[in-house]
């Protein structure tokens, strides 16, 4: 994930640790607190001070000092978390699980609510837009859905079609989306 200044990235190894760098890239530094996991996502706020972990079969973790400590947020649960998406304040989040429900938080991860309005499915990918306010999610070999409340209401999107859905991103604003298809093509949407 790279921070809206394109100094400071962070990234995650499946069964390793998460990293972070200041430089752009030239140099990392392996955050060993937040130990070794399978990390499946990683999320960051627009300055790089706030980041979100997902560990798939295990849980949310959240940094507000750039990844230099790190907090497991277990009211989440332990889930098959997939991936995560951070408004660029960072006080948004949104998270899918699969199978499961999406996630929601609105206080940079000390609470989270289960958005049982999206429906338990096979959740493979989430974005949001600058705000938080406008979300999109994949399901595997399902559909895309959107919401413009936040999570609390969505939208399935099925002249997309179903597909082997894998990963999907959003426009700052929300109003543009980019798909992928496992073994296919980038899907865009406006």
């Amino acid at each position: 994930m790279v921070s809206h200044y394109a100094q400071k990235l962070a990234a995650v190894v499946f069964g390793g640790s998460i990293y972070t760098s200041t430089d752009a890239g030239v140099n990392w530094t392996e955050r060993t607190n937040a130990g070794v996991q399978d990390w499946s996502s990683i999320a960051s706020s627009s300055d790089g001070t706030n980041l979100a972990a997902v560990e798939f079969g295990g849980f949310i973790y959240t940094s507000t000092d750039a990844g230099a400590s790190w907090t497991e947020r277990t009211d989440a649960g332990s889930r098959s978390w997939w991936q995560i998406a951070f408004s660029s304040d960072g006080t948004n989040l949104a998270a899918v699980a699969q199978p499961g429900y999406i996630y929601t938080s609105t206080d940079a991860g000390v609470n989270w609510t289960e958005q049982t309005n999206a429906g338990s499915r096979n959740w493979r990918s989430i974005a949001s837009s600058s705000d938080g306010t406008n979300l999109a999610a994949v399901v595997s070999s399902g559909y895309i859905y959107t919401s413009t409340d936040a999570g609390a209401t969505w939208m399935e999107q099925t002249d997309a079609g179903s597909r082997g859905w894998r990963s999907i991103a959003s426009s700052s604003d929300g109003t543009n989306l980019a798909a992928v298809v496992l073994g296919g093509s980038i899907w865009t949407y406006a």
